[in-house]
């Protein structure tokens, strides 16, 4: 899918039209994977440009807030004084503040219908824990069935955690492993007690089932849900 660079609103040549132009191409090419049930990486990817222009325009609101007036005139009659700001925009920063005036809206639209497809599909996946749960459960196994298919994927999955600007985050990485065919014989619980027997990572692996009724993109949309899903489900 098309990208947005992250300074796409301030970079190149002040133009309106353009800038509107390469937004609308963006959230055009969006729109059409929303359509397709692709949700990523286009949901993430509409959350941080829009939160990147309001926390542009937050923070020059406060710096231009900051600044110092200076006194423009003294009305000796009434005993007034008028006052200025001694900074004032210049024309980067007006055309900067006419492509927020349209994007923050125009991204916020897209991003409404994203999160209203996103709720709509984490109805549609199913997760449930696979055996007896031990206590550890920051790595494991997910054993994904995707609408009428008989494959069971298998994924390996780790919880990591991470620091950013002062605030600590967790993220679920996965590694596909292996597929079976899910059966009579091969259900989830024999695919677990297979997994411990050949591979003898873990004794009692945390596993979880992820299945949905039909058949949507795996990569841009059941992978990314069931790792909210985990986490959740973790915590």
């Amino acid at each position: 899918m098309k990208t947005l660079h992250p300074n796409w609103f301030y970079q190149d040549l002040p133009d309106f039209e353009y800038k509107k132009y390469i937004l609308l191409s963006y959230l055009n090419d969006v729109h059409k994977q929303f359509n397709e049930t692709r949700l990523y990486p286009g949901l993430s990817d509409l959350v941080m440009h829009y939160r990147a222009l309001n926390e542009f325009r937050k923070n020059h609101d406060q710096f231009y807030s900051s600044f110092p007036d200076k006194v423009e005139r003294i009305d000796l009659s009434d005993f007034t004084i008028a006052f200025t700001k001694a900074l004032h925009d210049n024309e980067l920063m007006k055309h900067i503040e006419e492509v927020l005036d349209y994007s923050i809206p125009a991204i916020r639209k897209q991003l409404d219908e994203g999160k209203e497809i996103y709720e709509f599909m984490e109805k549609e996946i199913t997760m449930y824990p696979v055996g007896i749960l031990p206590l550890y459960k920051m790595e494991g196994y997910m054993f994904i069935s995707d609408g009428e298919s008989t494959e069971v994927k298998v994924y390996e999955y780790g919880i990591k955690f991470f620091q950013h600007e002062h605030s600590n985050y967790r993220a679920v990485n996965t590694q596909y492993l292996t597929s079976y065919r899910r059966s009579f014989v091969n259900t989830s619980e024999n695919i677990k007690i297979e997994l411990i027997r050949t591979r003898k990572k873990w004794p009692n692996p945390a596993a979880f089932s992820v299945e949905t009724k039909y058949e949507y993109p795996l990569h841009e949309t059941i992978i990314p849900i069931a790792k909210r899903l985990l986490m959740q489900y973790i915590q």
